[in-house]
């Protein structure tokens, strides 16, 4: 009995097979160098080359697990092997798109044509011009003019077809929430909801929200203190709920706002909605920390910031948004932060201060003032009180504001006052109501009728926001009886309400979805970054609205930022008739753009990441030209290596640009350049570029260093220095990118630094045994089920393929080890064929044919029956093929098989329905001409993990 019984799967009874099947087996397996993707043949080295993209891509995305599984299959599509039978759907699209030769999924520009030449640097143009095909926009292309009777004039708009755009709308879910653990929440989650309770009125929390809420009151430094903060919750947890409240705090705040005020300028709303978050900060913060909702570790305790109680307090506010309780986080916040909603300024303020002052004349009014925070960042809060014991406070950043919102809160109370703050709204909701456009043009209200079925919004005031949605500035500048007709104005309010809108969507997508795969997110799962325009361009791009965009004569409404604030105009408009049910239900178009929002570093801090690790340095320097409403920004990049080397780099702007969008294209154009040689992409490039490409690998060999296993996958990731080329295992790939880089550097080439041929060897180790790797994973495997099972075995026994090895023994002795072993249990039948005794040139590769053995015959033993192996040498390849007759071989022995080939040199292990077939070749020859590739085919080959006293060959 032994430990596969129970686990082996079993199949039919094979036909009778040749008896050369082993010749039938290696023809098979020759034959095999190609893979059916979509209909089409790929070959292997092709698979490789797009899985590598592909998983770079991915990682400068931040999606680590599926950078993982494109490393892990590029390493499989070797010659000979039977390769995964069916790809993931995510992957399938994205492989087609790199293999047509198109962008990948990032949308990298790929070099398939070479650029135009280039001035040198301090010329006119420091850069490689820009080639870009123009296609016509959807919104110029029209459809032929209707035909006129003699004498009618045309239309004066041409004739537009309708567009289509998607109207189905989705009812979003998410798994459940990991439970935090009680050894560090304890009971003080019912501390938390009793707090909440009494300041929000009657919620029903139940113990999975109650547990979350005693998470949310620790600090970082309670988290570190309780030794939780690496294996049961990482402080990104924490930081994520901060960011969720906050944006959680501030669509409460605008809701407020727009709510009771109708500012003309975009500017207004924008400070007043910064000054009362300032203010709602600092008095959630006092407000857990006067109920003693904090816990923070010993040194924190001592002298604790402000900002502690306001973090956990954000925290807080993020918990009741994770698990739905908002409009409880509404009412919390409206009760704790009363008085802040009075607007910032002049008469407005003078005028409350006034009335509070004699409405309560008879009761005496006083004010007393309280302030904390540093010199430059003062936070005042007054304290209004009347004789007869009536109170209010107010937070603001200066005194006068704080003595407005104080009385603002006082005279709430007041029924007087309460009566003039509800006649004050209605005035003001009245004023800003807009109307729908009665003579728009046909595009514009289309676009209003689908937005209205796809937000499920419906009446008149619904179609006068959208209108309103979709109208330019340049619109209202040139139609203004038409605009003060209708009460509309341009999108500018609507886009910054829907701005924080579309950042609290965001923020709440990418939290639910990480947090419910745990509470151990590291830095890249748990960034989440505030959507970028050209992330808001792209949903206006996917809602069409292009089409229905009302702009001026001299305005496009194709233009990014035009489509960008028309998208975030739309979303407002959505919310204000939704609120959080967006969070719920919602268009599968906005659902699935929230979904694919890419939380990755933008081009400079990726450079800046990667280059930093070789010791280089940069900075920036732009030059503006063009008239003032079309600015346009040429960004150049100054790089200084180790050796105090320079060099300059600039991309002429492709038109209007800020100092932002100049430095990502300059940043990205450099990336771009940096993965050529990874991407065969170098022949491609100018002479300038090649220039640029000599010196980077210059400053990486002039810098690089000792390493850690983090910054190793980041090379891997981005292509640097063959690293990715040596991750999948694909030697002749390296070798051709040897051959290419070997040139760049030239004959006078100073000798390959001692720190890269230990970075190669460091990065072999650790894709064969490291944390990260294949078998790693496979072993860490938790699972209860058969599969789980056979995987943690697996993995058990190619490690131990890995670390030891047979030594002063043949190919031929380990058979007759095992043979003699085996026979005794089960039936064993050895054809050897090999016609010499074969001196195998790793250990790892005799330990490797000694547990392929013992794994196939202890799959054999369980079920009782009889194993077959036959053995051969071709073209110095020893072939041992294992046939097994009643074992199910492929739900056996597949993850055994793919875990050897991954882990070990020179080592095949292919899978059929009846057979395993080890292949153990011959050592490659050691190329001379390139140091590059020698340096990494004796870090691929290092036998350096096998232990150094010999064993016999029936060791365990």
């Amino acid at each position: 009995m032994n430990r596969w019984v129970g686990i082996v799967s079993l199949r039919d009874t094979a036909a009778p097979t040749p008896v050369h099947r082993i010749a039938l087996a290696i023809e098979a397996a020759r034959a095999r160098t190609s893979y059916s993707l979509g209909g089409r043949q790929v070959s292997y080295e092709r698979m490789r080359r797009a899985l590598r993209s592909v998983g770079q891509t991915y990682a400068a995305r931040s999606e680590w697990d599926r950078w993982s599984y494109c490393v892990d299959l590029a390493g499989d599509f070797f010659d000979g092997s039977s390769a995964v039978r069916e790809l993931p759907r995510w992957l399938t699209g994205d492989l087609r798109s790199v293999l047509d030769g198109e962008t990948g999924p990032t949308g990298r520009r790929t070099r398939h044509h070479k650029p135009q030449a280039a001035a040198r640097p301090g010329s006119r143009r420091s850069g490689p011009s820009r080639q870009k095909r123009t296609t016509p926009s959807a919104s110029a292309r029209t459809a032929p003019a209707r035909p006129t009777r003699t004498g009618q004039r045309p239309a004066a708009e041409p004739f537009r077809p309708y567009m289509e755009r998607q109207r189905t709308l989705r009812d979003v879910t998410h798994p459940p929430l990991p439970r935090p653990p009680a050894s560090l929440t304890g009971s003080f989650g019912e501390v938390v909801r009793a707090v909440v309770q009494d300041a929000a009125g009657k919620w029903e929390a139940g113990e999975e929200a109650t547990a979350w809420l005693g998470l949310a009151a620790s600090h970082r430094s309670h988290l570190y203190e309780s030794g939780l903060a690496e294996t049961a919750v990482t402080p990104h947890v924490l930081g994520m709920l901060d960011a969720l409240g906050r944006t959680t705090l501030g669509v409460i705040l605008i809701d407020a706002y727009v709510g009771e005020q109708q500012p003309e300028k975009v500017g207004t709303q924008s400070s007043e909605h910064h000054r009362r978050s300032s203010a709602a900060r600092v008095a959630l913060g006092q407000w857990a920390a006067d109920h003693g909702l904090v816990r923070m570790g010993a040194g924190e305790a001592q002298r604790p910031a402000p900002s502690v109680a306001e973090g956990v307090a954000r925290q807080i506010l993020g918990v009741l948004s994770l698990v739905g309780a908002h409009e409880t986080a509404r009412r919390l916040v409206g009760t704790v932060c009363a008085g802040i909603d009075l607007a910032v300024g002049g008469a407005s303020g003078a005028d409350v201060v006034t009335e509070a002052q004699n409405l309560f004349a008879k009761e005496g009014l006083t004010y007393d003032y309280t302030e904390q925070g540093p010199d430059h960042s003062k936070t005042y809060t007054a304290t209004a009180r009347t004789r007869s014991g009536r109170t209010a406070q107010g937070t603001a950043p200066t005194k006068k504001a704080a003595r407005a919102a104080a009385a603002r809160a006082l005279l709430r109370g007041h029924p007087q006052g309460q009566r003039r703050q509800e006649e004050q709204a209605t005035e003001t909701r009245f004023a800003a109501r807009p109307q729908p456009y009665s003579a728009a043009p046909l595009r514009h209200r289309d676009a209003v009728s689908d937005l209205a079925a796809m937000f499920e919004l419906g009446g008149r005031r619904s179609e006068g926001l959208l209108g309103q949605a979709l109208t330019h500035s340049s619109y209202v500048y040139e139609n203004q009886a038409e605009a003060t007709t209708h009460h509309q104005r341009d999108d500018q309010l609507l886009a910054h309400h829907g701005s924080v809108v579309l950042d609290h969507l965001a923020r709440h997508e990418r939290t639910r979805r990480t947090l419910a795969q745990g509470l151990v997110p590291d830095e890249d799962e748990a960034r989440i970054h505030t959507p970028a325009n050209e992330d808001t361009a792209r949903l206006g791009t996917e809602l069409a609205l292009a089409e229905g965009v009302l702009t001026g004569r001299g305005e496009s409404g194709q233009r990014p930022s035009t489509v960008a604030g028309a998208a975030q105009a739309v979303v407002a408009t959505a919310w204000r008739t939704h609120g959080t049910r967006l969070l719920h239900r919602r268009p599968a178009v906005l659902d699935d753009w929230l979904t694919g929002l890419q939380h990755r570093h933008d081009p400079v801090t990726i450079l800046t990441y990667l280059i930093s690790m070789f010791g280089v340095t940069h900075v920036f320097e732009h030059r503006l030209t063009g008239p003032d409403h079309l600015q346009r920004f040429t960004s150049t990049v100054v790089l200084h290596d180790a050796r105090g080397r320079t060099h300059r780099w600039a991309v002429p702007p492709d038109g209007p640009s800020s100092k932002t969008d100049a430095d990502k294209a300059t940043a990205q154009d450099v990336l771009e350049i940096l993965s050529a040689p990874s991407e065969d992409l170098v022949d491609a490039l100018t002479p300038e570029e090649s220039d640029l490409l000599r010196y980077l690998l210059r400053a990486q060999l002039d810098g690089l260093g000792q390493t850690n296993e983090r910054q190793r996958a980041r090379m891997v990731s981005g292509g640097l220095l063959g690293t990715d080329l040596l991750a999948t295992g694909d030697l002749a790939a390296f070798r051709a990118w040897a051959d290419r880089v070997g040139p760049l550097l030239g004959p006078d080439a100073e000798p390959l630094p001692d720190t890269l041929r230990e970075l190669y060897r460091q990065l072999v180790r650790d894709t064969r045994l490291g944390p990260g790797s294949l078998v790693s994973r496979m072993a860490a495997d938790e699972g209860t089920d058969h599969a789980s099972t056979v995987r943690r075995n697996a993995a058990e026994a190619v490690r131990r393929a890995a670390r030891t090895g047979p030594r002063d023994v043949s190919a031929r002795d380990i058979v007759q080890e095992w043979w003699r072993d085996q026979a005794s249990r089960t039936g064993v039948t050895v054809r050897d064929d090999m016609r010499q005794n074969v001196a195998l040139s790793l250990a790892s590769q005799l330990s490797a044919l000694h547990e392929t053995l013992t794994w196939c015959g202890e799959a054999a033993e369980a079920v009782a029956t009889p194993i077959d192996v036959e053995l051969t040498v071709q073209d110095g390849t020893l072939h041992a093929w294992i046939g097994l007759h009643e074992v199910d071989v492929r739900a056996t022995c597949e993850d055994f098989a793919r875990l050897l080939s991954r882990t070990l040199p020179c080592t095949d292990c292919l899978v059929d329905d009846d057979h395993v077939l080890l292949r153990l070749h011959g050592l490659p020859e050691m190329p001379t001409a390139s140091p590059w590739a020698a340096a990494g085919l004796d870090a691929y080959l290092s036998d350096h993990i096998a232990m150094k006293e010999p064993i016999s060959p029936d060791a365990p």
